[in-house]
Parts: structure tokens; sequence; C-alpha cells
């Protein structure tokens, strides 16, 4: 779909990609290679109601090519959570991640947070950065793709639609060069034939508003989501022109002995100051937050899945004022002194509609300021946030959360959801 100017448009920094080339170099000699994904709803494959999705694109490549050609056993594992930011990968990415993975494709550039301030040292790119730091460190050093996908339609924040630079990639670029990993960019190698209305980059209209009329003209099912036919497959094929650009450089020029040991140096200091990454993270999503973390049955919360599709997105939902909901952890820190704090951080969904409020303390065996977390917002976006709270370590720390009658919803509805909790050290704190 892509042509040869698109592409390489599109390949915004390809690096030294040593990483990259080990792992197909490593991938040719041991017949085996692990592909990872994470990212948001684009990556789980929406807005591909009725074509392939990007990574099935990529996997149908892989094993088709090095998989039938090369015989190497092709593995891709797509961790990708609709609805998330990058701070919650950070914390469950050893959950989403195989640890041997040889290649991972990151893409959070429409989730997080396009206006994040002040530059670059914000909430929103500390996490990102040391989610990076942490995908690096895997142990067979794997190479790590950044991904940029493009809303065109995106109109909060105060952007207009067709807005070029409404998402985060131009301040993650400056982590793209400062670790040296490639690069794509799908506003990089589409803008262009978007602001043309080429057939199949038109972006006057959305697929789902006339599913026949504009199979394989729109470029975006909705108005964030590409459509399988078109957007999807533009994604595709930028991953796949970088891994055969990879592929074709270590044809030309193996990789050298200095170069498979630079890939097991030590990584740089953080970016951005004193981001280190945490060494132990506890992460409790899914069952996993049912069983091990909320504290029996609790009243009035129900137990859903309000996914629409095959990816679940499983929560506990309370729409009932004074409802309280109890979770216990375990906020010792594997290292440090014994008074320093713990950051645990509360996945719960923030929306324009129906979102209401609730206040957050430590009940017992631990200390904490009150809080509280609210799930309403303006943007017409629906996507799990975390709530920050720094707690005393204890081996049986217990937080309430109670859904609160004050709501700043205008359909003054009160509906509170919780996904999972993530007990962490913040580097630094």
């Amino acid at each position: 779909m892509l042509s040869r100017r698109q592409r390489q448009r599109g390949m915004s920094y390809y690096g030294s990609a040593e990483r990259l080339r080990s792992a197909v170099t490593r991938a040719i000699i041991s017949k085996r290679l692990t592909v990872g994904v994470i990212g948001g709803s684009i990556s789980a494959g929406s807005g591909a109601e009725d074509a392939p999705p990007w990574v099935n694109r990529l996997e149908t490549y892989l094993k088709e090519s090095l998989g039938r050609i090369a015989g190497v056993n092709v593995t891709v594992n797509n961790g990708a959570v609709p609805g998330t930011t990058s701070a919650y990968m950070l914390a469950c990415v050893n959950m989403h991640v195989p640890k041997d993975v040889d290649i991972v494709v990151v893409e959070y550039s429409v989730n997080d947070d396009s206006r994040a301030f002040p530059p670059v040292d914000n909430p929103v790119r500390r996490p990102y950065e040391r989610l990076l730091r942490k995908l690096l460190a895997l142990p067979n050093a794997p190479a790590v793709i950044l991904l940029h996908a493009y809303a065109w339609f995106r109109s909060e924040d105060g952007f207009e639609p067709g807005t070029y630079y409404s998402n985060a990639e131009r301040d993650l670029n400056e982590l793209t060069a400062y670790y040296g990993l490639p690069s794509l960019s799908v506003r990089g190698c589409c803008y262009e034939a978007m602001l043309q209305g080429i057939p199949g980059f038109q972006v006057h209209t959305t697929r789902e508003s006339n599913m026949h009329k504009h199979k394989g003209l729109a470029f975006y099912y909705d108005a964030i989501h590409p459509d399988g036919y078109t957007g999807h497959r533009v994604m595709s094929e930028l991953v796949i022109t970088l891994l055969q650009r990879g592929i074709a450089d270590i044809l030309h020029t193996p990789v050298s002995e200095s170069e498979e040991a630079d890939i097991h140096n030590p990584l740089p200091p953080p970016m951005i100051r004193g981001n280190y990454e945490s060494l132990s993270d506890r992460c409790f999503v899914g069952d996993g937050f049912r069983t091990k973390a909320v504290i029996g049955k609790p009243q009035n919360w129900d137990w859903v899945n309000e996914s629409s599709n095959l990816r679940p997105k499983w929560g506990y939902v309370s729409t009932q004022p004074g409802s309280v909901l109890r979770i216990s952890v375990n906020s010792t820190a594997s290292s440090g002194a014994a008074d320093h704090p713990v950051l645990v951080q509360l996945a719960y969904l923030r929306s324009y509609a129906h979102m209401g409020k609730a206040a957050v303390k430590c009940e017992s065996g631990c200390n904490c300021d009150e809080s509280v977390l609210n799930g309403y917002q303006q943007a017409h976006t629906s996507l799990l946030n975390l709530h920050a709270i720094y707690v005393s370590q204890s081996e049986h720390c217990i937080i309430s959360i109670k859904v609160l009658e004050e709501t700043d919803v205008p359909d003054g509805e009160h509906k509170v959801k919780l996904a999972a909790v993530i007990v962490s050290e913040e580097a630094g704190q």
C-alpha cells in the first residue's frame, strides 16, 4: 500500500540498529524469534473490524518469510491493553512481555498525553522512559522499536483535527535519539497523502460512517483507530520495512564482535535526571486483582467485563455513593530505608460520561495522605489512569476506596471503576 517514498519517510529514525541486527542474526542461527507488542487499543486491534489488525499482518509476514523460508519458529505476543497508557505498562510489563523477547514494538503516542508539562520531565514522560529502560534491560537485550500512531481527528487539548503535532511523538523522539532506538511514524509516512485525499488515506470521513462505501478509502475506522483495510495495513508495512532493512543490513555487513559487546553494555544514565527504573514492581490486574488484592466480596461493587470485543476490560464497578472497596497489599520495599515511602497506584477508568469520584485512604497497617480520584474528564476518550499515593511500608497495608456523593459529571452519576493495583518503588523518592 505504501510507496517507497512513504516507507522511507515513515522510518523517522533508524540509528545504529545494533540490537535489531543482533536479533535478526540470532533468529536465523537459533531458528527462533519472539516478538512482543505493547500499546493501547490500536495495537490491540481496535478498528480492524473486517480485515486483519497490524499485529496479525506482521505475524503473517514473519511466519511466511523467516518462518517458511529460513525455518525460524516465530512467536508474536500481543500484550497491548486497550485504554491504557505507558504508566500502566511500566508497572505491569512483566505480565505482557515475555522475558526472552527478541524484538519489542512500543505504541503509546496516541494514548499518552500530548501536552504533558513541564516539557519531558513530567509524570507522563517519566514512566515512558522507565518502561523503555526495563525493556532494554531484558535478558536478550531486545531491539526496542517505537511505532508512532497518529489520530487525525483528535480535537481535545485545543487541537484542530489534522494538527500535525497533536500527539506525543515529538517528545518521545527525544528518547529515540538518546537511546538509539528505531522509530516509525504514521504521521511521517502518510500525512501528505491524507491532506491530498488519496484513496486509502482519506480523512474527510471515517469507515464506520458507511462501512461499504468507505471500504478501502478511509484511513480511519473511527475518530481514533485506523481501519483494518488501510491504517492497520500501513502500520504493519512500516514495521515490516524496518525489519527488511535490518535483514539487508546483516546480509551486507554481519554483526561484529564489538557490536555484540556494545549491546550488553550497561544502559546510559536516564535522559530525565534520576529517572531510574524500579527493580521490584508488583502488579495485580484482571483476576489477580479480584482474588489477590481485593478483600472479600465488596457490597454494591460488581466484577464486570465492559469490553465489546475479544480483549477483556475487567474491573470492579460501583454506582452507589457510600460503597466501599478495600484492597490489601504488601508495601514493603525490597531495598532502601524502612521509612522510604512506597508508591501505590490504583488503575481507574476516566471517561466523559457517568463517572464519579472516590475517596482513597489508608485504613490500617500503613499511613498515607487521603486523596480523591475523579473518573470524569471532558476529553471524549475512555482510558485507564493511575491514581498515585505514597504509603508507609507494611506487609499488610489496607487501602479503602469509597464512592462519593460529590460528582463533576454533568449527568450527575457516580460510576467508579477499579481495574488494578500496582505497588512499586518510585526511584529517587
